[in-house]
Formats: structure tokens, sequence, C-alpha cells
């Protein structure tokens, strides 16, 4: 539902990810992303990398407060166990040990790289420290991850780089990004290291325009309601009251936009602005490049180590239909969908190149995203750019 840190989809970040029931208007529905936009000058995406905590807490008390309020405590659930910022905010430790929790979403030197040596992009210190978030407002936070806007914008206007998939982060409601926001300023302090260079090459002047352009989240599909309609948009009591949606199928259109749309629905265009072709949406076929284990001698039999043992080749792939057509999720129950969601794991129980497992995202909320797939129009879409 996720692309994975293997996965390197063309043209555009990583995918975002889910959150909790929704209610209507300003309720506590969705999820949320990483921010972006540091006095380091630095930005990048959120939900490419691997999720660096993938449970309610990253197991280092020194990243958390305490004590959490109710509303940080929401967005301590929404950054670490379901939206994986720290894959991409995080640093790694040496010899792939894992996240290094003691500068937890302090920021990655050189996050993304171009086509040259010298193009880097460092992403953004999520910290409350000076050279992070400390000395942004709340404002100046939200509107970087929902909507693009770098916080210290010089001589008019600027962006961030389409590494940060913001325009997934504007589905947010205003609660959950305060609460992305009041959570962040708990994490502990950690400057950003002064031997980081500054961006570079390709990343050295920032965008004067969005390089994504942001869908609504009513153009995606929605379930066909009792009287013929749809429900048409994202307010859970409107739903269920005048269209005939269940609250859980409203909530699982919210997480399936944000967890699900980038890596799932193709974009309108290669080149900027970017674009989600929501006509399209969760219909699969995006192409990505992933990491991906075959048997060494050829064969077919690489989940069983094969008959010459394994290999790692790096292989495009095509994200899977997520509609319940017949090239797609038909025949799969919704508990297997959980189980997906969660492990990155088939019906078959095989691992699904390409996919971050979201195990952190409540059954409550991966259950109400199957209900929404399953309940969404099907789509023939046969992909033939598979793992296996």
């Amino acid at each position: 539902m996720a692309c994975s840190s293997s996965t390197t989809p063309a043209k555009d970040g990583g995918a975002g990810s889910g959150g909790s029931k929704a209610g209507s208007g300003g309720s506590t529905a969705g999820a949320g992303g990483g921010t972006a936009g540091s006095a380091a000058g630095s930005d990048g995406g959120a939900g490419t990398g691997t999720a660096g905590t993938d449970g309610s807490t990253d197991g280092d008390a020194a990243t958390d407060g305490p004590v959490l309020t109710a509303q940080q405590t929401r967005g301590q659930y929404l950054v670490k166990s379901v939206l994986g910022c720290a894959g991409c905010h995080t640093p790694q430790l040496a010899g792939g040990a894992g996240p290094d929790n003691t500068k937890f979403l302090a920021g990655v030197a050189c996050f993304s790289k171009g086509a040259t040596a010298a193009d880097c992009l460092n992403s953004a210190n999520l910290t409350n420290d000076a050279t992070g978030l400390k000395n942004l407002t709340d404002e100046q936070v939200k509107a970087a991850f929902t909507t693009g806007i770098y916080p210290e914008s010089e001589g008019g206007t600027q962006y961030l780089f389409a590494q940060m998939p913001y325009y997934q982060f504007s589905f947010l409601t205003s609660t959950d990004a305060d609460a992305i926001v009041a959570y962040l300023r708990t994490v502990t302090a950690v400057p950003t290291p002064a031997t980081t260079a500054p961006n570079g090459g390709t990343f050295a002047t920032r965008p004067t325009a969005p390089q994504w352009a942001t869908p609504s989240l009513a153009s995606f599909p929605s379930q066909p309601a009792a009287d013929g309609g749809t429900d048409g948009g994202a307010d859970a009591a409107t739903d269920a009251n005048v269209d005939g949606a269940t609250a859980s199928v409203s909530n699982g259109k919210y997480l399936a936009a944000l967890l699900c749309s980038t890596c799932h629905t193709v974009n309108t265009s290669a080149t900027a602005p970017l674009e989600l072709d929501v006509t399209k949406a969760f219909e699969g076929g995006k192409v990505s490049t992933a990491s991906v284990t075959v048997a060494a001698d050829g064969g077919t039999d690489a989940a069983d180590g094969g008959d010459g043992g394994t290999t790692t080749v790096s292989k495009q792939i095509e994200s899977a239909n997520l509609t319940s057509d017949t090239t797609g999720l038909a025949g799969w129950t919704a508990p297997q969908i959980l189980t997906a969601i969660k492990t990155a794991k088939d019906k078959e129980g095989r691992s699904i190149c390409g996919m971050r497992a979201v195990a952190g995202l409540t059954d409550e909320d991966a259950t109400d995203i199957a209900n929404y797939l399953q309940a969404i129009p099907p789509v023939a879409n046969t992909i033939t750019m598979t793992c296996y």
C-alpha cells in the first residue's frame, strides 16, 4: 500500500499513510506525513524510506516527552506508527543496523540524490532545534507539509522539491495537522551537524512554483450509494446519513488517499507540475524500481530458496491494482487486505516487493481501508511487471 525504501517511484516521492476513525468536519480523521523546511534549508519525502518505528513508540524514551497530551499522542501515532517519517528523516546506523534514534527525526544528509554526484537533497530536521522547527511557527510548519511552501522563502514564495509529497498531505484535516505539529514540538532537539553541506546541484535553487499539483479528496472514487449516487466526500456524517456510505468506508477513503494513492495511482504527466491521475485512482500500474529476491538458478522457486539459492536483483515493477476487479483484489477478504497492509505480504504469504509494511496502523484503520477498496467500483487493469 505504500512504497518502501527499496522502491524508487519515477518522478515522485513516497507515499504517506493512515490515521484513525473519521468523523465529520475537522474531526480526528485521517493521517499525515513528515514535515519539511528547516532552518538548515532542507526538505525531503516522507514514506519512501524504511519506517524507523512501526510500534507506538520507537523504544527510545529520549525521542518523546515523558507525558504526552491526547493531541500529542495522536500526533505520535501518525508520525511514528503510521507515516514512516523516520524512514526519511532519521539517519541510519552503519552497516544496516537500523535507525539511529539518538538523532530521531534530525534529518538525513544527501537523502535524495540526482543524476550527478553534485545533486544532493537533505531531508529536513524535524526536531525542535534551532536548525529544525524551533524558530518556525506552527502555521509555517503546517503550510510546508500541506502546501509545499518553504517556510524561509526569500525574494518571493519558494517551494519544497517534488521528493516531499505535500500534495498528498494536503488531505489532512486541520486537527490531524495540528496534532503532528504538537508532537514534533516534543521531540528531543538535535542540531543538524555543522558538517552537513547545503543542498547541491539541481537542488541548490528552490523552485518558485509548486512541483506538485494537488487533487481534491472528493475527486477520488467513492462508494456507490444505495440510491445510485456516490458519497462524494470525506465527511463521514454526511456520507452515512445522506448517501448511505458507512463511516468505515468514508474513513477508509481518507486513509487510502493518504496511504495508498501515490504508489497505486499513475501521474497525469511525467513533468512538473506532477499530479496524480485521480480518474485512475488505485488502479495501479505506476512503475518503480525495487530490490527483488529471485532464485539464483533462474527458476521460480525463490520463496523456498531455489535449487541454487537466491539472489537480489534490481527490477522494474508496476504497483498492484487495488480495485476489486479480477486483475486486482477480487477474491481477497478484508482480513487478507489488512494483513497485506500491515505485513507487506500477499494472501499467499509472499513478500510484496516495493511495499512498506505499515505495522503500526491499527486493525480498525486497516479494516476501514480494506472496506473502502472493496466498495469502490472495480476497474480492469492487468499488471504484468510484478515481483515474481
